[in-house]
């Protein structure tokens, strides 16, 4: 429709100027004596309408000549550039695909392009530590540093490469350097961790890990886990010097007393330098809230602590908790403390029933040993051998105490205190049964 619409206008026009033509009468006359010279004012305004256009032409041509060589130039570098933007965009997918060396070869166009030399003389430095050089990619990291508004990003790249060498000596320095300038941008905050965590020094980790969780850049799994591999690694360094315990202690947060991981370390060390106190506020803090086999098997072990109050703290928990076989296994061990042969044998005999596991057949295996009794003692011990080696233990009819009457089903005592006079003759190695 438009097309048609043109057509009708054009012919219009023509039939309009045909008309104006046809009837214009007028001449015009051109006197240069002694010539004259007269035209028809149609045949004029044709000449002077070519003649107008025969000099815009020329001015036209004029000006494109000299402005050819300009033209030429910039065809080049429009050129050139495409040719740098896409060996830019080949090289990073050749980095991203592994192709390590052709993305290094596929850079080489960018490098020449003002605006892009920096970048990509850092993914040329990228490539190159990945094809482990480092004469080339100390060249390729000077280039970039000498281009303007790229420290930093040098800086960070030095750090981590130093770090994926293992050289974290090296990565803090050029962290220190990028500090120095006022950047202190989350980036630089996780290099700078992942360094202090090479290099062992882990109270700066846990301060490194503080200022990230404040900031949620670091995933909370990951935040506790890195938590307490400082604070287990910093409890062991400080075994030995109570005031260091104390202020590390004291330097605990709330969720950071809940971690089994670190209570682990954290309340033998206590114990060992006198501070039973707070390693049994550590303990029972936790254990009072949920049951850790590991934990439970610490206060077990604690030997700062009188087995007496240890007993006592495990038949609360045994109140609070109910039956379970780390709970059983550690009354079974603090009743052999204090010579309380029956119960501790009840004990032990339930936590195998319980969980048989290698630590409660040899614990049991041990105790009737001392007691005398070395033929199932010797039945223990090979059962605890065939559940080391994962092969299945022999079946075999249990044998408590109670079926022989020489104990008192089914109550256990809360305190040794409570145990029944008539079993004293029990509690002693070597009593006749």
């Amino acid at each position: 429709m438009r097309r048609l619409i043109a057509v009708l206008l054009v012919l219009s026009a023509a039939v309009g100027l045909a008309l104006l033509v046809h009837f214009n009468e007028g001449n015009v006359a051109i006197l240069w004596p002694p010539y004259r010279v007269d035209l028809s004012i149609n045949l004029f305004a044709i000449l002077l309408i070519s003649a107008v256009a025969a000099a815009f032409a020329i001015v036209y041509m004029f000006f494109n000549a000299i402005a050819l060589p300009q033209r030429v130039r910039d065809f080049r570098q429009r050129r050139a550039r495409q040719a740098a933007i896409r060996g830019f965009r080949d090289s990073l997918i050749a980095l991203f695909e592994g192709r390590y060396g052709r993305s290094e070869r596929l850079i080489k166009p960018a490098l020449e392009d003002t605006e892009l030399s920096g970048v990509a003389a850092l993914i040329a430095a990228r490539a190159a530590q990945r094809l482990n050089d480092p004469e080339r990619l100390e060249q390729w990291l000077e280039r970039a540093e000498s281009e303007p508004g790229l420290a930093q990003a040098v800086l960070l790249t030095r750090a981590e490469f130093a770090l994926d060498g293992r050289e974290p000596a090296r990565a803090l320095q050029a962290i220190d350097r990028l500090h120095a300038g006022g950047a202190r941008h989350i980036q630089a905050l996780r290099l700078a961790l992942k360094a202090h965590e090479q290099s062992g020094r882990w109270p700066d980790v846990l301060q490194g890990v503080r200022q990230l969780v404040k900031r949620d850049a670091l995933h909370p799994s990951v935040a506790r886990s890195m938590t307490v591999r400082a604070l287990r690694a910093q409890f062991a360094a400080a075994r030995d010097n109570s005031e260091r315990l104390d202020a590390l202690f004291r330097s605990l947060s709330v969720a950071e007393r809940r971690f089994e991981e670190v209570v682990e370390v954290a309340a033998p060390a206590l114990a060992e330098v006198g501070r039973t106190e707070q390693a049994m506020d550590l303990l029972l803090g936790v254990l009072r809230d949920h049951l850790d086999d590991r934990l439970v098997a610490v206060l077990a072990r604690l030997e700062a602590v009188s087995s007496r109050d240890r007993l006592r703290e495990i038949e609360a928990l045994r109140a609070r908790h109910g039956e379970h076989p780390s709970l059983t296994l550690a009354a079974g061990r603090l009743c052999a403390a204090e010579s309380l042969w029956g119960k501790s044998e009840e004990f032990l005999r339930r936590a195998v029933v319980q969980a048989p596991g290698q630590e409660s057949l040899t614990t049991l295996a041990a105790l009737l040993e001392h007691l005398g009794q070395h033929d199932e003692a010797a039945s223990l011990w090979r059962s605890a051998a065939l559940f080391e080696r994962g092969d299945p233990l022999p079946e075999r009819p249990a044998a408590p105490l109670v079926a022989h009457g020489l104990a008192l089903p089914p109550h256990l005592p809360d305190t040794p205190e409570l145990a029944q006079p008539e079993n004293e003759a029990l509690e002693r190695p070597g009593a006749s049964r």
